[in-house]
């Protein structure tokens, strides 16, 4: 009796229609494969990852020109482009997730360094978050899973092992995690369990099981509203978490065919960017406005 309530209150708490009305007004084509997705401070530019053609590039987000673009094969030959991040300076941060190292760019994607973390026990980091003071919150998507905090010590990086669990946030299998104002925001691929997790001491908060399958990826508004991509859920595309509700659109109404690797959303919710992994015509990012 108790499992059918805490059943039906889960389904009370999603809405089976969305609350929000996406319009899609910007489509950009990513190469063969694309991977990941990441906001400028002022929103004006997504950076997106061609994962096959081993490149970031720089996208302006009002007419979907390529402003800039890097091979990260200049720098690593194993480097593939699966997950990109941009911090609160509007510095570049990209895992070289075939191999263990991580490339540090500037907004025009000039390299400033790389940090190869073979050293602190990640297993295979395709995702990664970094906050103002360069720290970085690298994801592990194999192994124990979980986030690491590597800290920044004039320009080299060590496990901080005051945070979390000596250093470890435990989250499941990370993907593609997001930072907004004091928090992490990550969701366990294997399970769609949303986690929040304090910026400043790693303590991890659940906020919500999704009934969509394989979370991916993760956005935020300065709303307070956290966005989840589902890669590969055959109806629901996106959960959006606000106040302890959960809202889905599904893939037909915003166009989807092909698996979603990566989100990002502006600071005040009005836009949204989906990545389509590979499509007909190979990968794509979608913008919509509201």
């Amino acid at each position: 009796m108790k499992r059918f309530a805490l059943v039906l209150l889960a389904l009370l708490l999603v809405a089976t229609a969305p609350a929000m009305a996406y319009k899609k007004d910007l489509e950009v084509p990513i190469g063969e494969t694309a991977r990941g997705a990441s906001l400028s401070p002022d929103g004006k530019t997504i950076y997106v990852g061609a994962i096959r053609d081993r490149k970031i590039l720089a996208i302006d987000t009002e007419n979907g020109d390529v402003i800039a673009e890097v091979n990260l094969t200049e720098f690593n030959p194993g480097a593939y482009a699966k997950a990109v991040y941009v911090n609160e300076k509007g510095d570049v941060y990209v895992p070289g997730s075939d191999v263990l190292e991580i490339f540090w760019f500037d907004e025009e994607l000039f390299l400033i360094d790389a940090f190869n973390i073979e050293e602190f026990g990640i297993s295979d980091c395709e995702g990664l978050v970094a906050d103002k003071d360069g720290n970085i919150y690298a994801g592990d998507r194999k192994g124990d899973g979980g986030l690491y905090k590597l800290k920044d010590i004039k320009g080299d990086l060590e496990l901080d092992t005051k945070w979390g669990h000596t250093g470890w946030a435990d989250v499941g299998q990370v993907r593609l995690p997001c930072i907004n104002k004091d928090s992490i925001y990550v969701v366990d691929h294997n399970t769609s369990i949303l986690y929040k997790v304090d910026l400043a001491t790693g303590k991890v908060s659940k906020l919500a099981e999704l009934s969509g399958i394989g979370g991916f990826a993760t956005a935020a508004d300065d709303a307070g509203r956290v966005y989840v991509a589902h890669y590969n859920d055959a109806q629901v595309a996106v959960s959006i978490w606000e106040n302890g509700k959960v809202t889905e659109l599904s893939r037909g109404e915003l166009g989807i065919t092909s698996n979603i690797g990566g989100i990002a959303v502006s600071k005040d919710g009005s836009r949204m960017f989906l990545v389509e992994e590979q499509t007909n015509i190979g990968g794509l990012v979608r913008g919509y406005s509201k």
